[in-house]
């Protein structure tokens, strides 16, 4: 199918937008996504081991997912200056999963992920990072709808307090409405996007405008023994799952949706799992009781991740790891 195709059959969404005079905030369209982690926010798609295959996508839909969220490195893509173009082979490979995974009736979150240099050194890049937004709104201005926009993955450090964000995020979202006016725009908090992070932080007013926040509590249970930490691998001593365990996620996610409720915004759970040093009967029984308390707070989710780090794919058998599988439908 074509992009011609698929815009022309695509079936609008329903607006996610502000307002504390909503009563409630619309549902976010996604309600269970999967991230397409370690391919396209590496490097280069293959450097840490998994290249997207488009039969995946198909896996994907048929398990019961809804969508799924594309981290891409694109700044490692980018040119160094005005107007910050991307290369054609690498336009053509963000096409080809955007437009396929559309044409199957998957929604597409695409996130800019991993610019470490707008994290550590801002006002340096903030001209290249907006410049590479108009570039992406101005590509994709005639998609469907199913396409979001999430143009800032975790922010976090020194830089990046409330104030500071906010302000970036409301010169970003005047970037984008200028070139595709319509777009749902999927923005979060400071500190890793971490829930506490709601406290002091809101996204500019606007419609189309969206919320996400991620989630890995405990981390030393979450990323025990991760071998990207080195050294600085926390440890978890125990089985996690007792009844305060379980509560402390509860109660997390159910801080969120109270957000959600009395700011008026649309609110996913945008990435939570567990690494594969874990045992996968701990894996699926923490990933279960987030995917739970999600539901039941009607938030959106979405898994971190197919088929990288934190899997709930078997690149070797083909398939899904039950269990995993399990852990988000059963």
């Amino acid at each position: 199918m074509n992009r011609r195709e698929i815009i022309v059959g695509a079936t609008a969404l329903a607006a996610c937008g502000p307002a504390e005079s909503q009563a409630t905030a619309a549902p976010f369209p996604m309600r269970r996504g999967v991230n397409l982690g370690n391919a396209l926010e590496a490097p280069n798609e293959g450097d840490w081991g998994y290249r997207i295959e488009l039969p995946h996508l198909d896996a994907i839909r048929d398990a019961g997912f809804d969508g799924i969220r594309l981290p891409v490195r694109f700044d490692a893509h980018a040119g160094a200056t005005p107007p910050y173009a991307f290369g054609g082979d690498f336009w053509r490979r963000i096409d080809e999963i955007v437009e396929y995974a559309l044409g199957l009736g998957l929604m597409v979150q695409l996130d800019m992920h991993h610019y470490e240099g707008m994290i550590s050194e801002p006002e340096r890049q903030r001209d290249r990072f907006l410049g590479m937004w108009a570039v992406i709104a101005q590509h994709y201005r005639g998609a469907p709808p199913g396409l979001f926009y999430e143009p800032f993955n975790e922010p976090n450090g020194r830089h990046w307090g409330a104030s500071a964000l906010m302000a970036l995020q409301r010169e970003l979202i005047a970037v984008i409405r200028e070139r595709d006016a319509r777009r749902l725009i999927v923005l979060g908090p400071g500190n890793w996007q971490n829930i506490d992070a709601l406290r002091t932080w809101r996204p500019p007013e606007g419609e189309n405008i969206a919320v996400s926040v991620h989630y890995y509590e405990p981390h030393a249970f979450t990323h025990q023994r991760a071998e990207w930490l080195g050294d600085a691998a926390p440890v978890f001593e125990r089985d996690w799952g007792t009844s305060d365990d379980r509560a402390q996620v509860s109660d997390h996610i159910a801080q969120a949706a109270r957000w959600s409720e009395r700011r008026g915004f649309a609110m996913q759970l945008g990435e939570f799992g567990v690494n594969n040093a874990v045992g996968v009967q701990q894996r699926a029984a923490w990933t279960r009781a987030v995917r739970q308390a999600c539901e039941a707070n009607g938030m959106g989710w979405c898994v971190w991740d197919f088929a990288g780090a934190f899997p709930i794919w078997d690149r070797d058998a083909g398939a899904f790891i039950p269990l995993m599988r399990d852990a988000l439908f059963a």
